[in-house]
């Protein structure tokens, strides 16, 4: 990521061409980390970059 600390989640979305609903399923499941220093989450640029090294290479399958 850049040179912020850290992003919100649709900030997040848009640096990884994402959309929100992808981003706060990943927080769901505990694969991405967030902060809240008050009642809005914030996502810090280490988390989100640890997040993408650990997604898989590999294409899904197609049904």
């Amino acid at each position: 990521m850049s040179e912020k600390k850290a992003y919100s989640i649709p900030e997040v979305a848009t640096a990884v061409g994402l959309s929100v609903t992808s981003v706060r399923e990943a927080i769901d499941k505990g694969d991405l980390k967030v902060k809240y220093p008050n009642r809005k989450p914030i996502i810090l640029s280490a988390d989100v970059d640890s997040w993408l090294e650990s997604l898989s290479d590999e294409k899904p399958a197609t049904r």
